[in-house]
């Protein structure tokens, strides 16, 4: 029978990291581990248990391991090896338990503590201690944020499983899979997954429709994702820069619309008359007048005298007064028709006090 283990292999990448507690950017290993259809399932790091500028640690391999989107997963000890507290003191078992659930925590107090906070001040003999937790240290921790005793250990290797080497994983899965997988990645649920993929697709230069329309199917289920999406939609060429900016905005909801304009508005490309028409006939069915505003602001800027837009704009007249009002503004400067300038000068004289 095949093995199981046979399915998958190990690429090593070579990795420069900046650890806070280094004084330079550390070389390493980083092993990425793929299964047979070349899809990353994580990656692993050996790297040291404390960072001990003054020689006087235990220093410990560790090995650290992830999943393929950086997600700090477990350590281990080579055989036989053990972690050591403060004055030579021997991990207990419940503090390798703790130290794991320490380092899952990507929001832990260690993110923000300095190898600095870690050392004992002075005492009154003026040695100076190492990887104490509190008392003469300049750190305050909960007992549930650290080890007791293990302070330097806790900072040294959250920093390895929380740094840098996050975005290095992410950056690597995005370079490891294929175009099919990257799509899947796309509609994942994790969305962290959408933002490695849209970051590869612009490095590998694709924007056809294909891909375009898996965006937009994620990005019109989960609104939080549509700005990050027009970064990416922003880069296609013309046709399907307007193909999917166009399904954006008309099949997607208010925080859609809005993006779709701002897009337009900056946006390079010239766009053809009858395309923004288009939109203009949107000006008295999107419901904010947020919408509204945006929406004029682009037509001025971009379809300045078309007659469609004009006649649209009129009947914002009859609209509620903040959408009437930011109408009145733009078709006063216009050449209307009798019919259309009677009915600006009537809602002139009805809310000439208010404008």
């Amino acid at each position: 029978m095949k093995s199981h283990q046979n399915t998958f292999k190990t690429i090593n990448h070579e990795v420069v990291i900046k650890h806070p507690g280094e004084e330079d950017s550390v070389r390493a290993i980083l092993t990425e581990r793929q299964n047979e259809a070349g899809l990353p399932v994580g990656y692993s790091m050996n790297v040291f248990s404390v960072i001990c500028l003054e020689e006087v640690c235990k220093i410990i391999p560790v090995k650290l391991f992830w999943n393929n989107i950086g997600v700090y997963e477990r350590y281990e000890l080579e055989a036989g090896k053990t972690l050591e507290k403060y004055e030579a003191d021997l991990f207990e078992p419940q503090d390798y338990e703790k130290l794991n659930y320490i380092l899952a925590d990507d929001n832990s107090p260690f993110k923000d503590v300095y190898y600095d906070d870690i050392l004992t001040a002075p005492d009154e003999h003026g040695e100076e201690g190492v990887d104490a937790l509190s008392g003469a240290t300049a750190l305050e921790l909960d007992d549930k944020d650290t080890v007791r005793g293990a302070a330097l250990t806790c900072f040294t290797l959250w920093h390895w499983a929380n740094g840098e080497v996050v975005s290095i994983i992410k950056n690597q899965t995005g370079k490891s899979v294929s175009l099919e997988q990257l799509k899947m990645f796309i509609l994942n649920e994790n969305n962290t997954y959408f933002h490695i993929a849209l970051k590869e697709l612009i490095n590998r230069n694709i924007y056809s429709k294909e891909v375009l329309n898996t965006v937009i199917k994620k990005v019109l289920k989960t609104p939080s994702l549509t700005n990050s999406a027009f970064k990416y939609v922003d880069k296609a060429l013309q046709e399907n820069y307007f193909y999917a900016v166009n399904r954006l905005f008309f099949e997607g909801g208010k925080i859609h619309r809005l993006a779709a304009i701002k897009s337009l508005v900056d946006t390079d490309y010239s766009i053809e008359k009858a395309y923004l028409d288009n939109f203009g006939k949107q000006l008295t069915q999107v419901d904010s007048y947020q919408e509204v505003a945006a929406l004029l602001d682009l037509l001025e800027l971009k379809n300045k005298n078309s007659a469609s837009v004009i006649e649209t704009a009129i009947q914002l007249l009859d609209e509620d007064f903040l959408k009437a009002r930011k109408a009145y503004w733009v078709l006063k400067t216009k050449s209307l028709t009798p019919t259309q300038q009677a009915r600006v000068d009537k809602f002139y004289e009805k809310y000439q006090s208010r404008l």
